[in-house]
């Protein structure tokens, strides 16, 4: 999610420059507020989040916090504590992987880019989608 807002984010620009074309008069885009954007992606993923556990723990989930294991067919260990259950729903995520190149020092992933206190002035994207 967090993403695909930078992503829609980044077009608002050209588009109101495009506006005018499809009759639009005086679109200004004015200048990119990197703070604002930054606040605005941590609230819809506070927002979103809050929506997803309110859904399963209403449909009568437990939820438990931690990295995980799976430790037989109904069974998973979190923190040194074994659960069991019929279904067991383990949300994964997980973390990009720069590669071993020179400059490597000098990278960041997108994960990274969302924290970043100010707006770069240039980038290099190395890789593929955005999700």
């Amino acid at each position: 999610v967090p993403k695909k807002l930078f992503v829609y984010g980044s077009h608002y620009k050209h588009d109101c420059h495009d506006a005018r074309f499809f009759g639009w008069d005086a679109m200004s885009p004015g200048d990119l507020n990197w703070p604002a954007l930054i606040a605005n992606k941590d609230k819809e993923i506070a927002r979103l989040n809050g929506i997803y556990e309110r859904l399963l723990s209403n449909a009568g989930a437990e939820l438990i916090p931690g990295r995980a294991k799976l430790t037989g067919a109904h069974s998973v260990e979190v923190a040194g504590k074994t659960y069991t259950a019929d279904k067991i729903l383990i949300a994964t995520g997980s973390w990009p992987s720069i590669p071993d190149i020179p400059g490597k020092e000098l990278v960041i992933s997108s994960n990274e880019a969302f924290y970043l206190p100010k707006l770069p002035k240039k980038v290099i994207i190395v890789g593929g989608g955005y999700i």
